[in-house]
């Protein structure tokens, strides 16, 4: 049986440390950003990876999922969706450099 995340107040998590402080951070970009002209997809863009940000929060500090779960659920998502786009290996090469950079790998 897998071991469920308790609160963060009583099993400090990693993941959950780094998703607050990226919920903190966006949060300062998001006040700079307002001081500054963004265009409406910029905008929107921004919107979506706050939902999406808020949404992986709420379940790992409710202890619903594993992190390992969940990151396994967004890979999934992620190649469903670029199935549908052209150009996918150009737009791979960007996600892969992203993903390393964002998960500390290399």
């Amino acid at each position: 049986m897998s071991k469920r995340i308790q609160s963060p107040e009583k099993t400090p998590n990693k993941v959950i440390q780094i998703a607050e402080h990226a919920k903190r951070r966006d949060t300062a970009r998001k006040e700079k950003a307002d001081a500054f002209s963004l265009d409406h997809e910029a905008r929107i863009l921004i919107g979506i990876s706050n939902e999406i940000d808020a949404i992986v929060l709420r379940h790992l500090q409710a202890g619903d999922v594993e992190p390992r779960d969940l990151a396994g659920l967004l890979s999934h998502r992620l190649g469903t969706l670029m199935c549908h786009i052209e150009g996918k290996e150009k737009l791979w090469d960007v996600c892969e450099k992203v993903l390393k950079k964002q998960a500390a790998i290399d």
